[in-house]
């Protein structure tokens, strides 16, 4: 699955003005996804996300210099420290091999409270539940197509098989809409995200209409 070819996608069906942060959230997630989903142990992967917990637990002035993403995300108009509940979501897929079922809640819950931030530096006056709801199905569907365990794989297409289908979002969360839409038909067909021609299609019409 070429996740930054989806990101990308995405990305283009938001507004300009909040592109820079979507891009900066999507290259944090990105990190994350590179640490859990292709450490060769566990640990590894765990002090890499804890590197970044204690950053987000750190007054922004205590900031490292030279990290591109904190450098952006020092910009935010938000409470960073939020940023936190992101980085336990990922750590839940560790903290069972294969994950259960409360691992994925915990890792898909901690993978909206992103968006709830991002949500918050845009201005945005929207349910922050139905935000995070949004991000459920594309989160579950990346899951099933990047972990190796073929019982965590099935697991995690049955949970995210579950999930509901998030309200209308506003146009500056465009993008959102359009992993919903991937992550709904990744889940259903059980084919990795955006692997088919016709889900390029579904892709236009989502973006485009926010549908």
């Amino acid at each position: 699955m070429d996740r930054s070819l989806i990101h990308r996608i995405a990305t283009s069906y938001a507004p300009a003005y909040a592109r820079p942060a979507i891009a900066t959230l999507l290259s944090l997630e990105a990190q994350f996804a590179k640490f859990v989903f292709t450490a060769s142990e566990p640990i590894l992967a765990q002090m890499r996300l804890a590197w970044w917990r204690d950053r987000f637990a750190q007054l922004r002035e205590e900031w490292p210099v030279g990290n591109p993403l904190l450098a952006q995300l020092a910009e935010w108009n938000t409470d960073t420290s939020e940023l936190g509940k992101v980085v336990d979501g990922w750590e839940a897929l560790l903290a069972n091999l294969p994950p259960n079922a409360s691992d994925f809640e915990a890792y898909r819950r901690g993978r909206g409270a992103g968006w709830q931030v991002l949500a918050r530096h845009l201005g945005l006056g929207f349910d922050e539940a139905a935000i995070a709801q949004a991000s459920e199905r594309w989160s579950m569907a990346d899951a099933a197509a990047s972990l190796g365990d073929p019982e965590a794989r099935d697991l995690a297409l049955r949970e995210g098989r579950k999930l509901a289908k998030p309200p209308r979002l506003p146009r500056a969360l465009r993008p959102l809409t359009v992993f919903d839409a991937i992550g709904r038909r990744a889940l259903r067909s059980g084919a990795a995200p955006l692997s088919r021609p016709s889900d390029l299609v579904a892709v236009l019409r989502h973006g485009l209409t926010g549908r």
